[in-house]
């Protein structure tokens, strides 16, 4: 085995870690939210299908990322 196929078994294992970490994350209940929480605008069908546990409406999602970057430590 070289340093290539050592370095991809490792990639392999981080990959296979991270999506174990993700998976975790949606245990429990499939909540799904007609309505945006902050703004009560209806949230589109084709975002909620895309978006596991959607809860913010597109204009609303992107304020609060900008807003996070903004507070966010370089």
């Amino acid at each position: 085995m070289d340093i290539v196929d050592k370095a991809q078994v490792i990639r392999e294992q981080e990959l296979e870690r991270a999506l174990n970490e993700n998976r975790a994350h949606f245990v429990g209940e499939d909540v799904d939210f007609l309505h945006c929480l902050e703004c009560g605008v209806e949230i589109p069908s084709e975002r909620r299908a895309a978006i596991h546990r959607c809860k913010l409406c597109v204009d609303c999602q992107t304020s609060q990322e900008a807003q996070a970057k903004h507070y966010r430590k370089p």
